[in-house]
């Protein structure tokens, strides 16, 4: 019965003209420099203080949809779960993210952030407006490769439309071992 379902599959997407098999560079999200902007962030992650002495959780970064779209899966240590999509839009040439958390009523519940700047180190920054208790405010968050294999995350945010910042969040991203 699968082998029949998988022949259904394929019929139908060469019936759109679809590929049912391609290799990276036939995917239109892979095809420039920024589509492949967050190839560094893809794997399984322990997380932990910039110092190395708190975890924060794991995380697990996957692609999908062809390179278009990644999904986030956050498994913090001490406050739950939580998701995030980043998705590639083409026509503009740039990432977009959106993180959900069990609770969207809480401040950092539920964001939605536009990659902003790409550094020459690779260095991505993603920003975004949340509304918090006390109103909107501005949300930053900076991923950055290092050169050990690591990846530094910051999350920055601002109360007076970007005038001051404050780190909410600072932390290393230390591959999982196998």
């Amino acid at each position: 019965m699968k082998v029949l379902a998988i022949g259904t599959i394929a019929v139908a997407l060469l019936g759109f003209g679809l590929p049912v098999s391609a290799g990276e560079d036939e995917f239109p999200c892979r095809a420039t420099e920024v589509g492949r902007a967050l190839d560094f962030w893809i794997g399984e992650w322990t997380v932990t203080s910039t110092s190395g002495e708190h975890v924060y959780g794991q995380n697990i970064i996957e692609w999908d949809a062809g390179g278009c779209a990644i999904h986030e899966y956050w498994d913090s240590a001490r406050s739950g779960r939580a998701t995030s999509l980043f998705y590639f839009a083409i026509l503009e040439q740039t990432w977009h993210q959106v993180w959900v958390t069990s609770d969207t009523s809480l401040p950092w519940g539920l964001k939605n952030k536009e990659l902003i700047d790409r550094q020459g180190d690779g260095t991505l920054i993603f920003q975004g407006q949340s509304l918090g208790e006390d109103g909107p405010y501005l949300d930053r968050t900076t991923l950055s490769p290092n050169e050990d294999g690591t990846v530094s995350q910051r999350i920055d945010i601002s109360t007076d439309e970007g005038e001051t910042w404050r780190a909410m969040f600072d932390a290393i991203y230390t591959p999982l071992e196998d």
